[in-house]
């Protein structure tokens, strides 16, 4: 029965479009320090489809400027070329997870809203523990429960029912899945991601934020912060699977296996961080503004 199971949500990743291979390449890139404008430029130039979205987005950012931006080159200046090769990314998921026209599926806006809102925290996250850049904890918050969405397409009744259960028994999404389905998002999405050839760090988040011991040491820390982030999403109210049970941060496996690499959080004031995110929303906002203008 089980196999069965993930034999069909094998063909139902199958079913789905492939990753650009413009964000695949943006992906890849994502973790040089020395990553030039020029490379990023011929990377997003090869789809016109996402060099026509990054002009849009560069304008409206430049909205009431003298003149128009009307080259890559130009979008990068204005935008950064770190940040445009991270919503880039957001742009190649989006479009390989869009359904059909007239196709019943989750919240859609609410599952983006707690996506981007873990992405965004998980970058905060890094900021307090380490210097320089967050883009690929960025894209890995975002894109950590794809899984999700790979289980509604499966069947929307029955992922509707899950997260019934959530709520009705205030049990985790996970429990619930494993419950009703014998199967979970963060394999289906580790599963997703592996189709999708993006780094291994991307695979790990999908595959263990529920379980971060589970990860594999080079990207253990990586895939802590994610699952930090998206348990203070939710704290923040910017869940997505009516998943209110009881949570205590300092408790869990993800906590723990930070402070063994960052001793300074023994005296991290959480309650203090948590009301700090919630003065975060803006900054979630734009980004999830941003990504809209994407797909």
């Amino acid at each position: 029965m089980i196999d069965d199971l993930w034999g069909k949500i094998e063909k139902a990743i199958d079913f789905l479009p492939p990753m650009p291979p413009a964000a695949t390449e943006l992906a890849a890139i994502l973790s040089n320090d020395d990553v030039d404008l020029g490379t990023i430029s011929r990377i997003i130039s090869r789809d016109p489809s996402m060099a026509t979205n990054v002009l849009k987005i560069a304008n409206s950012a430049a909205y009431g400027l003298a003149s128009k931006i009307t080259g890559i080159d130009q979008a990068i200046g204005m935008l950064g070329t770190n940040e445009l090769a991270s919503l880039c990314m957001c742009y190649g998921a989006a479009r390989g997870l869009t359904p059909p026209p007239r196709t019943v599926t989750v919240d859609l806006d609410r599952f983006w809203r707690h996506s981007v809102a873990t992405g965004v925290i998980a970058r905060k996250v890094w900021g307090k523990l380490e210097t320089g850049r967050g883009e690929q904890l960025y894209i890995a918050g975002l894109i950590h429960d794809v899984g999700c969405l790979v289980l509604d397409r499966l069947s929307h009744k029955v992922y509707a029912a899950i997260l019934d259960l959530t709520r009705k028994e205030n049990i985790s999404v996970l429990e619930a899945e494993r419950r009703i389905l014998g199967a979970s998002h963060d394999v289906a999405g580790g599963l997703l991601l592996e189709k999708w050839c993006l780094p291994e760090i991307f695979i790990e988040c999908a595959r263990c934020h529920h379980a971060p011991s589970a990860a594999s040491e080079p990207y253990r820390v990586a895939v802590a912060l994610v699952s930090l982030a998206n348990m203070l999403a939710r704290l923040t109210l910017h869940g997505f699977d009516n998943d209110i049970s009881g949570l205590i941060i300092s408790e869990t496996d993800a906590f723990r296996l930070l402070e063994k690499t960052y001793p300074q959080l023994a005296g991290f004031d959480i309650v203090k961080f948590v009301w700090d995110l919630e003065q975060a929303d803006r900054e979630i906002d734009e980004m999830e503004r941003l990504h809209r203008s994407l797909t």
